[in-house]
């Protein structure tokens, strides 16, 4: 097999335990951590910014399953609506590459 996985990540503590590296080299993964406080070089980070937006600014959700399902139902709308004007714009505002 000669395919290998690249997976970008941020520094979050637990990405850098020695049981996710001994995972990732006995998988063919490669681990491709951003450069701390460089969070816009993840091309996902864009994403983020557009779900807070939609889904949690302004809102009030009275438990975890709530927010869990506003969440779900944003990301079934944006998957249905990926070229919606306001979406796009929302994103690229997030998008510094």
């Amino acid at each position: 097999m000669s395919e290998r996985l690249y997976i970008v990540l941020d520094n979050f503590s637990p990405h850098l335990k020695r049981t996710v590296r001994d995972w990732a080299r006995a998988n063919r993964v490669t681990l491709v951590f951003t450069p701390t406080n460089a969070s816009w070089l993840n091309r996902i980070e864009c994403h983020f910014g557009a779900m807070k937006k939609f889904a949690m600014s302004n809102s009030d959700y009275s438990s975890h399953e709530e927010l869990a399902a506003a969440l779900q139902t944003y990301i079934r709308w944006r998957n249905a609506n990926a070229a919606d004007a306001k979406l796009v714009r929302v994103q690229k505002r997030y998008d510094f590459s």
